[in-house]
């Protein structure tokens, strides 16, 4: 696996994309307790969150389309140079205490919007950089790199805005931080955070990426940019496990992503005096988990195809007992030792899967199909942010344990579907979908 670093081209790009990633989960730790301590409420948190996640999810599947059209290196390199500087404003004016609610707002709509483009073109680059061959391994260094930034990022931030490595409780009689203590660390965060775009837009200048293949009625045609939508939505469908598996993984992220980007903090702030330094150890201790199952996925052969649906549901349904565990015993140590199992688990399939969906579907629909895995990640989450804010600000364990229920029923659900196991179309099908 490792001998993909020999290759200079994949060492650049592979390089580059770990030092954004650090970036992007320090301001994971950043954003929300900007918001959090900034107004003290978990549904404003939330409803920034959700601003952020609009118009990704309303342009993503217009940002896969984009990338077919384009390359998935250009759009890249625009996306990170637009982050950069906004991220780097948002630094300024925290510097400069100017900083209020309708900016931040703003700055999260127009990051959501740049974030539409780069996460479609991002999954589609590996198959651009490397041999068919070598996807797997590709697919486990790349997602290797997120779980190490991961593991660096979360705690890098809590150390940035916090300025101490604290990990006591409320009951101990110490101030808890605010919103002016922790200014000044905020800023700090968010301006690391923009030099890891800016040095990630310079690496992808001189990374070579091939051009995807397009057949000959692709070439004599030119398709509207929702026809193009279309045909890979089409696609899709008509492959069940493909299908089932888009689904499912829209219904656990619903249901799991605010519960952590939300939940955990205002839980942490509960609970501790420097919630976003424990904060970040809990993902952190994710990240290592999830570094472990991406190197594993990537050296071993993983599931047979015909079970790959149903193990990944049976181990992302270990995510929603993490979730509720932490819940009903408070220590940070417990949290971060289920966390780390449900990321071990999460990345391992994770490599399976992805590189499954990559060598499964026609090239020319690459980008778009990336497109749409990644708006059922992610699409449904500020309907989600909206909703369990409010949950949130009315019971917050309550909130958690019913959303953590929730993801282990529904993956047991999606596990047993006979669809999980069919993985072939028809001729016919396949023909009508990729037309």
């Amino acid at each position: 696996m490792l001998k993909l670093f020999k290759d200079r081209n994949f060492a650049v790009y592979w390089i580059g994309e770990f030092v954004s990633v650090v970036g992007d989960h320090i301001s994971m730790v950043a954003f929300p307790f900007l918001v959090l301590q900034l107004t003290g409420s978990p549904a404003l948190t939330a409803f920034v969150f959700a601003a952020q996640g609009l118009p990704r999810a309303v342009m993503m599947l217009v940002g896969g389309a984009v990338v077919d059209r384009t390359s998935p290196k250009l759009v890249m390199i625009l996306s990170n140079l637009v982050r950069c500087v906004l991220v780097m404003l948002l630094a300024f004016l925290l510097h400069i205490d100017q900083i209020s609610l309708p900016i931040i707002f703003t700055i999260a709509i127009l990051f959501g919007l740049a974030d539409a483009f780069f996460y479609p073109a991002n999954t589609a680059m590996v198959p651009s950089v490397v041999a068919k061959e070598d996807l797997k391994q590709g697919n486990a260094l790349v997602q290797g790199s997120v779980w190490v930034g991961v593991i660096i990022g979360p705690a890098l931030a809590g150390l940035l805005i916090a300025g101490q490595v604290t990990t006591v409780g409320h009951d101990v009689g110490l101030e808890a931080a605010n919103f002016e203590t922790n200014r000044p660390g905020f800023a700090r965060a968010f301006f690391i955070d923009g030099l890891t775009f800016a040095l990630s837009f310079v690496s992808l200048l001189f990374v070579r990426a091939r051009s995807f293949a397009r057949d000959e009625y692709d070439e004599g045609k030119t398709k509207s940019m929702l026809g193009e939508v279309s045909q890979a939505i089409k696609w899709v469908w008509s492959v069940p496990a493909v299908r089932l598996g888009f689904i499912g993984i829209a219904i656990l992220e619903f249901f799991f992503q605010t519960p952590i980007f939300i939940g955990l903090p205002a839980l942490a702030k509960l609970r501790f005096v420097e919630p976003a330094f424990v904060y970040g150890l809990i993902i952190t201790a994710y990240g290592s988990g999830a570094l472990i199952g991406a190197v594993t996925g990537g050296m071993t052969k993983g599931p047979r195809d015909e079970n790959l649906v149903r193990t990944m549901f049976l181990l992302f349904s270990g995510s929603g007992v993490a979730i509720g565990l932490t819940v009903f015993y408070p220590p940070y140590w417990w949290a971060m030792l289920l966390f780390f199992f449900s990321g071990a688990a999460d990345s391992f399939i994770w490599v399976h899967f992805t590189t499954w969906i990559q060598k499964l579907t026609p090239e020319k629909l690459l980008g778009r199909v990336m497109s749409i895995m990644m708006f059922m990640s992610v699409g449904l989450i500020p309907i989600a942010s909206v909703i369990m804010g409010i949950a949130f600000e009315w019971n917050l364990e309550a909130s958690l344990t019913a959303a953590s229920v929730i993801i282990v029923v529904s993956c047991i659900v999606a596990a047993l579907h006979p669809d999980s196991r069919r993985m072939m179309v028809s001729k016919g099908d396949e023909a009508k979908a990729t037309q």
